[in-house]
C-alpha cells in the first residue's frame, strides 16, 4: 500500500472532517462531509472556553449528520497548533497536520485571483485532509518534548552568539584592525584580557610594556596568558591603522559585545548539560551511544529533532525528514548531471547530520570504507560531497536500526552489509 493510500485510508467516508485555520486570538474552523460539501462554519477563541465550544460544536455536527466520528487538521502555526493539539489529545478527538506550503500552492492554484481569508484557508485544510494531503507528525511528550524545545534554544543561543561575535569583531576592526592577525579567536583566555582591558591600538601605544602586561593580567584575574602573543600585539599596535576618534564608544562597544559572547556561552554550557542529563533518560540513548565514533552531543540532537524513533517505520523515514533524499530534475532532454539533496527537511537535522558524518569518514570502520568505495568505484563514483551525503544517510540508517531492534552497533554487521 503507498503512502497516500494509508493516509487516505485513515479518513473514513463516514467521518466528518473540519479544517481549523489557526490565528493569535481566534479560529476559523470549516466542516465538511467525505464526498467535500459543506456542513458548517464557525470562529471559536483562542481560549480554554473556546476550546470547549470548538468540541461541542463538533459533536453536535457529528450528530446531526450521523456521523461516526470527525477528523481534524491543521497547520504547524507557531506555538498556537501545540495548544490547540494538546487539547484535542485530552478529549480524544484525532487531528493531523497539514503543511502549509501545501496549502498555499493549492490555494493558489484553485483561486486564480490568488484571494485569502480565514473561512478559505479553513476550507482548504480540510479538503487537503479529506483527500489524504497530510503528515503523520505528533505532539512531543514528556522527556522527548524537554529535548526538543531546549535543543531549539540551544540552536538559538549559538546563532546569537555567532552574531555578537561579528559584532565584536566590526567593532575591533575599527580600533585594533591587526589584532586578529595574533589571535585568531577573541575568545580566548589571553585575547579576552586584552579586550576587557585596552581593546585599542592607541590606547595600547600610550602605556609601557609593563604596564599594558600590568593592565591584561589583572583583567585576566590569574589565569595564565600567553605573554609572546602579548608581546607581538603590543609591537603590532605602534603601527596599528586603528581609528583614533571616537575611542570611548568604540571600547565600550566591544567590551559589553564580549561580555554578551562570554554569557552566552555560559548559558549554552548550562543548557547543554541539561540536555544530555535528558538525553541520557530516554530508551534510544545507549543504542545510539553505542554507534561507533558517533559524539553523544550529536546522538542528542539527532534525537531532539526526530523524536522517539520508535514513530518511524523505517530508516527512509528519516531520510525523507531530513530531507536529504537524492532528488531528480529531468524533463524532456534535460536531465540534470548531479541528483542533489531534495533539502525539504529539517535543517537543524541535516546541520547536526553532516557534523556528525565528518568524524566517522576516518573513525568509523564501516563508514569509512563506504566513503571510499563509492569515490573509487569503476560505474558511476561519486564526488566528494556526494559521497558524504550517502554516509549521511546510512548514518540515519544505523540510528534507526539501532533504536528499532534494540540492539547495540555491531561493526562486523555493518562492515558485511555493506
Amino acid at each position: 500500500m503507498t503512502t497516500v493510500a494509508k493516509k487516505l485510508a485513515q479518513v473514513k467516508p463516514e467521518h466528518l472532517v473540519a479544517g481549523l485555520d489557526l490565528g493569535l486570538d481566534s479560529l476559523a474552523v470549516v466542516v465538511l462531509e467525505a464526498q467535500g460539501s459543506r456542513v458548517d462554519r464557525f470562529k471559536v477563541t483562542q481560549s480554554r472556553d473556546g476550546y470547549e465550544t470548538l468540541r461541542e460544536r463538533l459533536q453536535r455536527d457529528v450528530t446531526q449528520h450521523a456521523a461516526q466520528g470527525v477528523l481534524i487538521g491543521l497547520e504547524p502555526t507557531n506555538y498556537y497548533w501545540k495548544q490547540v493539539g494538546t487539547y484535542l489529545n485530552q478529549v480524544s478527538l484525532p487531528f493531523r497536520l497539514v503543511n502549509p506550503y501545501t496549502v498555499k500552492r493549492h490555494r493558489e492554484g484553485d483561486q486564480l485571483d490568488r484571494a485569502k481569508d480565514d473561512w478559505r484557508d479553513a476550507a482548504m485544510i480540510a479538503d487537503l485532509l479529506r483527500t489524504g494531503k497530510f503528515t503523520e507528525t505528533r505532539l512531543r511528550t514528556g522527556g522527548y518534548a524537554e529535548l526538543q524545545i531546549g535543543h531549539a534554544t540551544y540552536w538559538r543561543l549559538r546563532h546569537d552568539r555567532g552574531r555578537q561575535l561579528t559584532l565584536l569583531t566590526n567593532s575591533l576592526r575599527q580600533v585594533f584592525p591587526e589584532m586578529p592577525q595574533v589571535f585568531k579567536d577573541l575568545t580566548g583566555i589571553t585575547a579576552r584580557a586584552v579586550l576587557h582591558s585596552l581593546p585599542a591600538a592607541v590606547a595600547i601605544r600610550a602605556v609601557s610594556w609593563p604596564d599594558f602586561l600590568a593592565q591584561v593580567r589583572a583583567a585576566a584575574a590569574g589565569q595564565r596568558l600567553a605573554v609572546s602573543k602579548l608581546r607581538q600585539l603590543y609591537d603590532l599596535a605602534e603601527t596599528s591603522i586603528g581609528l583614533q576618534d571616537g575611542l570611548e564608544a568604540l571600547q565600550f562597544d566591544v567590551r559589553i559585545t564580549l561580555t554578551t559572547v562570554t554569557l552566552l556561552d555560559q548559558q549554552a554550557q548550562d543548557l547543554l548539560e541539561q540536555l544530555l542529563r535528558d538525553f541520557r533518560a530516554l530508551p534510544e540513548a545507549p543504542y545510539l551511544c553505542s554507534i561507533e565514533a558517533l559524539p553523544e552531543v550529536c546522538a542528542m540532537g539527532r534525537l531532539a529533532e526526530t523524536g522517539p524513533l520508535s514513530d518511524y517505520g523505517s530508516g527512509k523515514d528519516l531520510i525523507k525528514l531530513a530531507g536529504t533524499q537524492p532528488t531528480p530534475n529531468a524533463s524532456g532532454r534535460y536531465e540534470r548531471q548531479h541528483t542533489p539533496f531534495s533539502k525539504q527537511g529539517r535543517g537543524r537535522l541535516r546541520f547536526v547530520l553532516f557534523w556528525a558524518t565528518l568524524p566517522l569518514l576516518k573513525h568509523n570502520a564501516a563508514i569509512a570504507h563506504q566513503y571510499q568505495r563509492l569515490q573509487t568505484r569503476a560505474q558511476h563514483p561519486l564526488a566528494k560531497m556526494e559521497a558524504i551525503g550517502v554516509c549521511m544517510n546510512k548514518l540515519l540508517w544505523y540510528v534507526w536500526h539501532t533504536a528499532h531492534t534494540q540492539e547495540k552497533y555491531d561493526p562486523d554487521f555493518w562492515k558485511q552489509a555493506h
